[in-house]
């Protein structure tokens, strides 16, 4: 299983155990011995990547859980949803209407992707995060399309309870259709389009351009074809409406809100935050899901549909080098669908960062099993703050206070 290391920490002769991938393009062949100039163009170009490299020793010792069929997955679904996305902010941005002609090929490739989820399950969420976009809503369009569609197949019997209770329908099939919520996801920022240029601002948001922002989704939902299932202009003009009641356009609480729109308001704020804007330095995916589950913001969400979330969410990857308090350095082994922030882990290396001996290796264990054992830091960032974390049993029953409620819905 490859190591991650940092870009600051690679040496020419490692080995590239994965593609090394930006915004769906390969810029390095897995396989690749690295150069001295392979890492300076990186150091150069993409400072803050993650790189995944081959450690033969560990490999041999080690059963390291394999998300290399996650990974494939991930990328097949969010490259062709973030090509067809892109199709379609090239027509709005020129000006053409959206009718059911423009788009039936891009309804064929979600239909598409849809399917190979179907035929391709999987049992966590991976999203690589590009180094550099300039097209922000193609990627987290693709993004969400994807978190939606796994969330969906893994809750099925609560969306159609939700669906039942919040319809007149008292006998939703068990083969529900999930059709809607990938359109939705696909184009519930497409009110967004004509004023994407407020994703580049660098200084402070106007009134006026809240309020256009507040506007989006009422206008996403009206730009969309005529003929669309009105179902979809409903998730797309909920999906900024909160659980508490605190949303947008109309402030509708979660008990009223179509079970699809509460699924694409976690897996949209989740993208959005991991995602780097000019006003914006991304959250690393573990912050971003710590505060989802843990900080005043989690007011905002569905609570079942966050929990399911968090367990399929892999928030430090298999391969993590993560620095512990012992002062050494353990491995992510595998990860833990009941508490995503306690994986199982190998201490590896020694408090110089040099790689132990076979015979000095002891058996994985779960990070927060031995006491004395608490995470500090992965890469450059924090990570004291998630030690001490149970699992996620008992998440609804969370107390909370009121957020910032335009922090979060913009972020």
């Amino acid at each position: 299983m490859p190591i991650l290391m940092q870009v600051s920490d690679l040496e020419p002769g490692m080995i590239l155990a994965r593609n090394l991938v930006n915004k769906f393009s390969v810029l390095l062949p897995h396989g690749r011995r690295l150069n001295d100039c392979d890492i300076q163009v990186l150091l150069r170009r993409y400072p803050d990547l993650m790189v995944q490299i081959i450690d033969p020793v560990l490999d041999e010792i080690v059963d390291f859980q394999d998300t290399s069929r996650e990974q494939e997955v991930s990328q097949e679904v969010r490259r062709n949803i973030a090509e067809v996305t892109k199709k379609v902010s090239t027509m709005v941005r020129s000006g053409v209407t959206l009718e059911a002609k423009n788009i039936s090929g891009i309804q064929e490739v979600m239909s598409s992707m849809m399917e190979y989820l179907k035929n391709n399950q999987v049992t966590m969420a991976v999203i690589e995060s590009s180094g550099s976009w300039n097209d922000y809503l193609q990627e987290h369009s693709a993004n969400v399309f994807y978190l939606c569609l796994l969330i969906g197949n893994t809750i099925r019997n609560y969306i159609k309870q939700e669906r039942e209770r919040l319809t007149a329908a008292k006998a939703i099939s068990h083969g529900l259709n999930l059709a809607p919520l990938g359109a939705a996801a696909m184009f519930h920022d497409i009110g967004m389009v004509p004023i994407d240029k407020l994703y580049s601002k660098s200084g402070p948001l106007t009134n006026e351009e809240i309020e256009q922002i507040r506007a989006h989704p009422t206008q996403g939902a009206q730009m969309l074809p005529e003929k669309i299932d009105p179902m979809v202009r409903q998730i797309i003009r909920q999906h900024h409406e909160n659980q508490d009641g605190s949303g947008y356009p109309e402030g509708l609480p979660g008990d009223r809100l179509n079970i699809f729109a509460r699924i694409l308001r976690v897996a949209d704020a989740y993208s959005a935050a991991i995602a780097t804007r000019v006003f914006q330095k991304a959250k690393s995916p573990i912050r971003a899901l710590y505060e989802m589950l843990y900080s005043n913001c989690n007011v905002l969400y569905d609570p079942v549909v966050l929990k399911v979330f968090a367990s399929i969410v892999q928030p430090l990857p298999v391969g993590a080098k993560l620095k512990l308090s012992t002062g050494r350095w353990a491995v992510v082994v595998r990860h833990n669908r009941h508490n995503p922030f306690a994986p199982d882990i190998i201490v590896a290396f020694d408090e110089l960062g040099d790689p132990l001996s076979k015979n000095q290796l002891e058996k994985p264990f779960s990070l927060g099993e031995k006491k004395d054992v608490e995470v500090v830091s992965f890469g450059t960032e924090d990570l004291s703050y998630i030690n001490g974390i149970e699992n996620l049993e008992g998440l609804e029953h969370i107390e909370t206070r009121s957020a910032d409620i335009f922090d979060f819905m913009f972020p």
